[in-house]
């Protein structure tokens, strides 16, 4: 099915000047992935109907979108399945996808980085633009599958059983069907773009190659990768995408179903599109929090400056070493596994906040090399512009 996909014209392509061959740049292309091969289609074709409340703006701000829609969840839409491409446009009929048709892919598999690169080599190649935010649509599992995920029972017709409660269905998570396919994969192997009919996903590693194809089409870094999903904004995530993005945003906490509010970002974007990839992600990082101001979810985002990570990376192999060397002291394990305890916690324990492990590990280490990394892992986030990474957060 993958080796299928082929680079087709636009069918509805933007007017181009006709001083030159190639359409005029726009100020910003929107590359919008919405992986919905998964029980998470529903709330992604609503993102969709988010984004033709804007649309494009044609020759400032170009939207396209790929919706890979899964054959059993939602039958909204037309219910169809497989993988279409589209140039968004503004619309309001709820019963349908407004945006132009610009290519049927038939099945595809979001979990193969062939179909996301083929995407953006698309955009930049039809839409050229002078900056660039690539928006990950789908359930994100951070670094880990934690082991009590690892065994599902299935019914009989084959499906994974479903969640024991409602909110664990509303949130965007790691999609347990695709759990079973990665439990022989290492730990590094985790990620997002999760499709259960294919049973695949993007992990870390082949993100970094998708942004670094990204990289090369563009002549330059993705301006912004942003993460609509969970989990995603962990150091070792970014870390990965820092040599081929610029931006990074994202929630360290699993995200409610509704995930961003993509009409007042789109309109925050067309309205000033002069902004550069840091002021998208503090505008994304405001919109986000507020959407859930008065709902009753829990929300935490962030926006990370990848180009400053150098310091905040030493700082944490700095205190890792010592903590490695302090696994001699019986009191620095025990004080190790107190703070830990204490730490802010996220989806059921299986990652902290760094910065409040750090505060707590500097008050209960009892070894002064320790507490000493520790406060510099806290003073480097909580720094100034020049050392912190830390763009915007809410919560």
């Amino acid at each position: 099915m993958l080796d299928t996909i082929t680079e087709q014209p636009a069918v509805f392509p933007r007017p181009q000047s006709k001083a030159a061959h190639m359409p005029p740049a726009a100020q910003w292309l929107v590359l919008a992935y919405l992986a919905a091969d998964n029980d998470l289609e529903g709330e992604l074709l609503s993102d969709l109907a988010e984004m033709e409340r804007v649309g494009s703006t044609p020759g400032v701000v170009e939207v396209l979108a790929q919706v890979d829609r899964s054959p059993g969840q939602d039958t909204s839409k037309g219910n169809w399945h497989g993988t279409r491409r589209y140039y968004v446009t503004r619309g309001t009929d709820p019963r349908k996808i407004n945006s132009r048709l610009l290519a049927d892919l038939g099945p595809t598999n979001t979990g193969d980085p062939r179909v996301l690169e083929s995407f953006i080599r698309f955009g930049a190649q039809h839409y050229p633009a002078q900056a660039t935010a690539l928006v990950l649509l789908n359930h994100g599992s951070g670094f880990y599958v934690p082991p009590e995920m690892r065994s599902r029972e299935r019914t009989a017709s084959g499906h994974a059983a479903a969640s024991s409660t409602a909110a664990r269905r509303r949130k965007r998570p790691i999609f347990h069907t695709t759990r079973e396919r990665l439990l022989d994969a290492a730990p590094a192997s985790r990620g997002i773009a999760y499709d259960d009919g294919a049973a695949d996903c993007l992990d870390n590693q082949e993100l970094k190659r998708v942004l670094a194809t990204a990289h090369r089409a563009l002549g330059r870094k993705v301006d912004l990768v942003g993460m609509d999903a969970c989990l995603m904004t962990m150091i070792e995530v970014a870390y990965q995408l820092r040599d081929h993005a610029q931006v990074l945003v994202g929630s360290e906490d699993v995200e409610p179903g509704p995930g961003w509010p993509h009409a007042t970002i789109l309109a925050d974007l067309t309205k000033n599109p002069r902004m550069i990839g840091a002021e998208l992600g503090a505008a994304v990082v405001q919109r986000y929090v507020e959407s859930y101001r008065h709902g009753g979810e829990n929300a935490t985002q962030s926006a990370i400056n990848l180009g400053r990570l150098d310091d905040l990376v030493e700082a944490v192999d700095v205190l890792a070493r010592r903590l490695l060397a302090g696994l001699k002291s019986a009191a620095v394990i025990a004080s190790l596994l107190a703070a830990r305890r204490k730490t802010l916690q996220f989806f059921e324990g299986l990652y902290v906040d760094l910065h409040h492990l750090a505060a707590n590990l500097a008050t209960t280490a009892g070894n002064s090399l320790i507490a000493d990394a520790c406060r510099d892992v806290q003073r480097i986030i909580d720094g100034d512009e020049v050392r912190s990474p830390i763009i915007a957060q809410a919560h």
